[in-house]
């Protein structure tokens, strides 16, 4: 939850899974934050949580955690009266899960079924049930486990419920209907599903259609091995479908062999052209659109098939840059398909300076993208450069009382200070004291006291799925007023309380922003405005990819700016983070001559790939440059830092607006890329 919410721009379709513009790509040194793990440093952000009324209850409840860890099963066993004697305190249950978890056992099902039932669906409860039921079907106590089982525990249970319900005498007919499922996966299913398969097959329902269908499924989890093995299941008259698949996953330009598409299932073979196709036209265009109108022209395809391919080729061409591009985004740009194409089809026209053709584009558009901010921009934008300065004022005007980064640009081009529209949410000192007394609140407050900050934010998730919606905004109050601040940025956005900007947008660790920005002559604006997109200001958040803290830098990145080994411990100090971060802005700012855009783009997805990006022959307004950055995590990136910058300018009282030179300035083309005379690496030199 780090971004800022805007609505149609932040939403754009991810285009593919591609070099070209693959959506989730993280720079060379910095990973912009998708989805964080936790792991226990919460202890370099100061927190100003409620009186602490359980500091023995916690000791006692640490050293019985202690026991139940390590203590033998027998002696487990002996613990209740120790442990109900913490029945008051939040993190009880957490205790009698422990021990259920050591003792769990045929002769503890009435203690089982009584867990389950009593913190159903609350996180102390989950996974759980999966453990019980893998201990119930290991020990094969049959009846228990069907008691206890619940669709949507994975495969293997589903089979082994399936397995016993036919052995308590269900109608086999009603169970085999349930393994048409577990049959359509791209991968092998576990070893319990095969008596139920062996059944389902007898039965006569493993028909050609359902083995084809497993095929494709197959072959586009590139899963070619179980391929080989479902061919032998098809009559000898389809097997060929499967050496089609067999054939383009190991090479999409062998989709130009007619010898593979006689037209017998042409429905069949559609699916293999329609999927090697899209591929294909990532890397070679021109032949994409080859087979496309080969078999086009043979009325193979649906509208449906029509449109992603068309997509794929119009949006290839798009993104390198080439002549072809106009033709097929007129071609791709029609009722049904995708909205990016069309978004793509306007990013082309602007890069081209086609204006007129810029704004029937966007007139062509259905009434409700019209009104997205992202479409009335542009439109204001292009009726500007036609000469049609007074019905641009009147969008630039309109979209200029909104909070976002096509808002505070239209500020910019009528000479209007951008607005905030900042309007705090009421504190309702009662509401707020309620959701303070939940058991989930005071669960994850527990959790964060014990530095425990994954099972804290769980219980907090939890909360606010179960919070009345008219809570949530006080959830998020008392979120901000402990320091927990990207609960409260999550709490807001899921209220969708979106005008509390004091709140959304905090003034965290202000004092480190400061020294450190000031140390190294960064916009302190811009390092909080990196940090609030990239991690909403948790000092202890981990990216997938081992992104690390607040400002979420890779151990590589930190080594490399400071010269020194930086342990990713280090990196979830709030001190030591923001030096890396701030640091490596500045070389940043140097190597790409102190331009904001290029920057921040840069972070998110590398500067050597940034350099690719430069336009070819001439410069291009700053704007139209970000419309037409291929990936759109990046895109969104970058717009988001924009923004967030202003709006940490105004929080922090400063006059540093952006905006007035964002819509001056021009991004140099690929010509004012230069060799440093010393180091001999690539910067944007300054002309």
């Amino acid at each position: 939850m780090s971004g800022f919410y805007f609505s149609s721009w932040l939403g754009q379709r991810s285009l593919t899974k591609n070099n070209k513009l693959f959506a989730t790509v993280v720079g060379a040194f910095v990973c912009s934050l998708s989805s964080f793990f936790s792991i226990g440093a919460w202890a370099t952000q100061p927190l100003t949580l409620p009186e602490d009324i359980f500091e023995k209850d916690r000791a006692r409840y640490l050293e019985i955690e202690k026991k139940l860890l390590t203590y033998s099963k027998r002696s487990v066993q002996r613990l209740d009266n120790d442990i109900y004697e913490l029945a008051h305190y939040p993190l009880y249950p957490y205790l009698l899960r422990l021990k259920l978890e050591r003792t769990m056992s045929i002769r503890t099902k009435r203690e089982v079924k009584q867990f389950l039932e009593d913190f159903n669906g609350q996180p102390v409860s989950y996974g759980v049930r999966y453990k019980w039921l893998n201990y119930l079907a290991k020990n094969d106590y049959r009846s228990t486990f069907l008691d206890n089982y619940r669709p949507g525990m994975g495969a293997r249970l589903t089979c082994i419920a399936l397995t016993y319900r036919l052995k308590e005498g269900e109608s086999e007919q009603a169970i085999l209907s349930e393994v048409d499922a577990l049959w359509l996966h791209g991968q092998s299913q576990p070893d319990e599903c095969d008596p139920l398969f062996a059944k389902w097959k007898k039965a006569g329902m493993m028909t050609p259609e359902m083995v084809i269908k497993r095929i494709e499924i197959a072959a586009k989890e590139d899963n070619r091995s179980i391929i080989s093995y479902l061919k032998r299941q098809l009559p000898g008259d389809k097997q060929y479908l499967a050496d089609a698949w067999l054939s383009v996953t190991r090479d999409t330009s062998r989709v130009n062999r007619t010898a593979l598409f006689p037209l017998k299932n042409a429905s069949h073979e559609a699916e293999v052209i329609v999927w090697a196709v899209e591929k294909l036209a990532w890397r070679n265009p021109d032949l994409a659109g080859t087979v496309f109108n080969r078999y086009n022209d043979k009325n193979v395809f649906s509208t449906a098939q029509q449109h992603v391919m068309r997509r794929a080729i119009a949006l290839s061409y798009t993104l390198d840059r080439l002549p072809q591009a106009h033709h097929w985004l007129e071609l791709a740009d029609v009722q049904g398909a995708s909205e990016d194409v069309k978004l793509w089809h306007i990013s082309h026209l602007l890069r081209t300076k086609k204006w007129q053709e810029v704004v029937n584009v966007i007139d062509s558009a259905p009434a409700s993208l019209q009104q997205e901010e992202n479409y009335r921009y542009w439109k204001a934008r292009a009726l500007e450069a036609l000469g049609q300065t007074m019905q641009a004022t009147v969008l630039y005007k309109e979209l200029s009382q909104e909070r976002h980064y096509y808002g505070f640009m239209a500020s910019a081009h009528i000479g209007e200070i951008p607005s905030l529209a900042h309007t705090p949410a009421p504190r309702d000192t009662a509401a707020i004291a309620s959701v303070a007394k939940t058991p989930a609140t005071m669960r994850s407050v527990e959790f964060f006291r014990l530095d425990r900050t994954t099972e804290a934010r769980r219980e907090w998730f939890y909360l606010l799925s179960h919070l009345p919606e008219s809570k949530v905004t006080d959830a998020g109050i008392l979120a901000y007023e402990w320091g927990l601040y990207d609960q409260a940025i999550t709490s807001f956005a899921r209220s969708g309380y979106w005008d509390d900007v004091e709140r959304r947008f905090p003034l965290a660790f202000n004092d480190v922003f400061s020294e450190k920005s000031q140390a190294y002559s960064i916009s302190k604006s811009l390092a909080m405005a990196i940090a609030r997109r990239e991690s909403s200001f948790r000092s202890d958040a981990i990216s997938s990819v081992g992104a690390a803290g607040l400002m979420q830098l890779m151990p590589g990145t930190a080594r490399y700016v400071a010269k020194e080994k930086v342990s990713r411990n280090t990196l979830f100090q709030v001190d030591d983070n923001v030096e890396y971060g701030v640091q490596y802005l500045r070389y940043l700012m140097d190597k790409l001559n102190n331009n904001p855009v290029l920057v921040s783009a840069s972070y998110n997805a590398g500067w050597r790939k940034v350099l690719e990006w430069l336009p070819a022959n001439e410069a291009l307004p700053v704007d139209i440059w970000i419309e037409n950055i291929p990936y759109k995590e990046t895109r969104a990136y970058v717009k988001a830092v924009m923004a967030y910058q202003h709006i940490y300018d105004q929080q922090l009282g400063g006059n540093e607006n952006i905006f007035p030179q964002l819509t001056r300035d021009m991004i140099p083309s690929a010509d004012a890329v230069s060799t440093h005379p010393v180091t001999g690496t690539l910067q944007l030199a300054p002309r």
